[in-house]
């Protein structure tokens, strides 16, 4: 199995303030997991370019990681140096620059930004909340050449029936979109505990992969921003049959995030 969303940091080497307000420890570490490898996240540093180094580091001296998606200041005016350097890095497999909560959809040098990073053929994960995904639309609808992952299913409303309504037909819009892929993960974040995880993880899941399809669809457990006490990865393939478990488990990841 491939996890294409885990988050390491050691905050002694690279400064991530928002960790302590949210209960987070100062380090986080790879697990020891035969049965798999990893993808691993920037987790929005205060710095992106010393997380990156940071986080190529760990990948390039540890085996069970696939690759790593870095931090791009895509909206800022040095963005084609940031691009050509990270884009020769055989460890950077795709792209962040967390879109949640921030003023950057309607950005022309951020849209700028992504017209450079398709060029370069590195996808993009964008982590934005379920009421943004119609602005998210807008702004991919302008780089159709781009491969988008979609974070945390667009992060659901898991209480507001409603939102939660309006999540599922703003996700198949999206899903329209050939080069856009979802990530099912983030989940356990939302929710306040496990008994609301284990209420609403089934049907949430079922509306993502039934939205995307098998072929679109790649499998994070988000840890440890994401605590489920079972195995989050476990979770999601108990909604899909064993035929397809290779395809969200393993073949759609080295598919979006390939090793050069």
């Amino acid at each position: 199995m491939i996890d294409t969303h885990l988050h390491v940091w050691d905050t002694a080497a690279v400064r991530i303030p928002w960790l302590n307000d949210a209960g987070l420890p100062a380090k986080a570490v790879i697990p020891d997991r035969q049965d798999r490898r990893f993808v691993l996240v920037e987790a929005d540093a205060t710095d992106p370019a010393e997380e990156a180094d940071w986080l190529i580091g760990v990948a390039d001296a540890t085996p069970s990681v696939h690759g790593v998606v870095v931090s791009v200041p895509l909206e800022k005016p040095l963005v084609s140096e940031w691009l050509e350097r990270v884009a020769d890095i055989p460890q950077v497999v795709g792209v962040r620059r967390l879109l949640q909560d921030r003023d950057l959809f309607d950005s022309i040098t951020f849209l700028d930004g992504l017209k450079r990073l398709a060029a370069c053929g590195l996808p993009f994960d964008a982590c934005v909340r379920d009421y943004e995904l119609p602005r998210l639309l807008t702004l991919i609808e302008q780089v159709p050449e781009l491969t988008v992952v979609l974070d945390h299913m667009g992060k659901p409303d898991v209480r507001d029936a409603a939102a939660r309504d309006r999540w599922a037909r703003n996700l198949a819009r999206l899903a329209e979109r050939d080069a856009v892929y979802c990530k099912l993960s983030g989940l356990p974040a939302e929710c306040r505990d496990a008994d609301e995880l284990e209420c609403c993880a089934a049907d949430i899941l079922d509306i993502a992969i039934g939205t995307f399809g098998v072929e679109r669809c790649l499998i994070g457990s988000d840890h440890p921003v994401s605590q489920d006490p079972s195995d989050w990865c476990d979770r999601v393939l108990a909604r899909l049959p064993a035929a397809q478990h290779s395809a969200v488990a393993v073949n759609n990841a080295m598919n979006v995030y390939q090793r050069r």
